[in-house]
């Protein structure tokens, strides 16, 4: 009998997600990462004795089966092995699950070389790596550049990309530009770190640590790649606001716009926004409102504001 909700019958996903949940709470660890764990270090005693030894593991649910499994490599401190059990993946069965190994310590080894290219190349000029994105494509790095030292900061910022050479992104295209994200030395000792005994790539790239280097507005520098080398000269520093700053901005120009067209325009058509200069610019989206398109001073990026007539 399909599953009920309030007396109605759930079925398709609905229906299945609720079983699922309900096996959960009911089985009190159904969905367990105890077999899993033991099975992923069947092979790394018997492939990599004295180097792999389980970390940590994760449920894949529910987003699929299986569970993560983390190894730490013993002679590696920087590098995390990543190995996925999951039935789909085949990795379930000893022969496939020898071969995933195989290619996830590889992995996470050259993951690991990778950040240290990275981390060289910018505490070779002073600079402390503090977070990266999972892609290694925006570093995160401390600093506090000031009217007086700006000039200098971006030249050796530029030299520091330039020495880690990104020329190409995860998937090999070639990159157009670089970023790398400054954040305040102060809020940099704030950030999470992560567990002492786990590997310097997860820490590096804990998912909590945008959030936590964005929490105060701060500049983003991109330097341009041409013909598949950065060119170090070449770096802009872009202001950007933590994500409630952008909200709150929108809104604001939104409120104003809102106004100022309905009393002005009260038909659509092509117009201008308020600002300076007139570098705001609205344009017409149809019988229901216009788009306005306004630029924050000292803030490179647009924010943009859709107005609609009640």
């Amino acid at each position: 009998m399909a599953p009920t909700w309030g007396g109605r019958v759930l079925g398709g996903p609905t229906g299945v997600l609720l079983c699922a949940l309900a096996l959960l709470v009911a089985g009190r660890g159904v969905v367990t990462t105890k077999n899993d764990r033991k099975r992923a270090a069947e092979p790394a005693e018997a492939r990599y004795p004295g180097i792999l030894d389980v970390l940590s593991a994760r449920t894949l649910f529910p987003q699929a089966g299986g569970s993560e499994v983390t190894f730490p490599v013993a002679d590696d401190p920087d590098a995390a092995v990543l190995l996925r059990i999951d039935t789909a993946a085949g990795t379930r069965d000893r022969g496939p699950r020898d071969r995933a190994l195989d290619e996830a310590v590889e992995r996470g080894r050259s993951r690991a070389g990778e950040l240290r290219r990275m981390r060289a190349a910018f505490t070779d000029r002073g600079y402390e790596l503090v977070g990266v994105d999972p892609a290694f494509s925006a570093p995160w790095v401390a600093a506090a550049p000031t009217n007086a030292t700006v000039t200098r900061v971006l030249a050796e910022l530029g030299a520091c990309v330039r020495t880690w050479g990104p020329a190409r992104d995860a998937n090999g295209a070639p990159r157009r530009s670089v970023t790398v994200n400054l954040v305040a030395p102060d809020l940099a000792r704030e950030r999470p770190t992560g567990q002492a005994k786990s590997p310097t790539v997860p820490r590096m790239t804990d998912p909590r640590l945008p959030a936590a280097l964005a929490k105060r507005p701060h500049y983003a520098v991109s330097s341009t790649v041409r013909d598949g080398v950065v060119d170090p000269a070449s770096g802009r520093a872009y202001l950007s606001f933590p994500w409630e700053d952008r909200r709150a901005f929108e809104k604001a120009v939104g409120d104003a716009v809102r106004d100022w067209l309905r009393t002005t325009r009260p038909r659509p058509g092509s117009t201008w926004c308020p600002g300076s200069g007139g570098s705001n610019r609205a344009r017409s989206t149809g019988s229901r409102g216009t788009s306005c398109s306004a630029t924050r001073p000292g803030k490179a990026r647009a924010a943009r504001v859709t107005t609609r007539w009640s």
